[in-house]
């Protein structure tokens, strides 16, 4: 067996049209008292807002000193599908589903697949936390989560390359 790569991705859910009340009872975790069975049995009430961060595209033929493209903030309803997937044999071996508000590196733990014989694990910056660096040590497996750049500096080219070739092989995965 290969080692693990580890991913989340956002599935979105047809949004909601509810009355600020309603909402007010939703997030209290009850189902509001104006609807009949009908109506609660048609709407969502678990799927959550989250925003998904991308690049905006530079348009061909663009002017190279033009001014680079800005993360663009797009706001997301619905879930959130977390995978661990067998890195030399391409199989998912563990999967997950939460709202999509929750955050990626609490569910690693629940990902990690202690049967599989490669001892590497691969994710991105959401995963890396001390606790999940000790999880991964404490369970003898090695750490290739990418890094953060540290705030207002370059990123080190040694650690920008490696990233790159990581993050390249990841999408060969996972468009297979």
């Amino acid at each position: 067996m290969g080692e693990q790569i580890i991913d989340a991705t956002v599935v979105p859910a047809p949004k909601q049209r509810n009355t600020e009340a309603e909402k007010a009872a939703i997030k209290e975790g009850r189902i509001p008292e104006d609807w009949k069975p009908v109506n609660a049995r048609q709407k969502d009430r678990d799927a959550r807002w989250s925003i998904k961060y991308s690049k905006a595209k530079i348009r061909e033929g663009a002017d190279p000193k033009a001014p680079k493209p800005v993360d663009l903030a797009i706001p997301m309803f619905g879930y959130k599908n977390h995978i661990g997937i067998d890195k030399a044999h391409r199989l998912i071996r563990t999967w997950g589903a939460s709202a999509a508000n929750a955050h990626d590196g609490a569910r690693l733990p629940d990902l990690i697949s202690n049967g599989n014989t490669g001892s590497g694990v691969w994710a991105d910056t959401a995963y890396r936390s001390k606790k999940n660096e000790a999880l991964l040590a404490a369970d003898m497996f090695t750490s290739h989560i990418h890094q953060r750049r540290m705030l207002r500096r370059p990123m080190p080219e040694r650690i920008a390359k490696a990233d790159s070739v990581e993050k390249l092989s990841l999408a060969v995965i996972a468009q297979s």
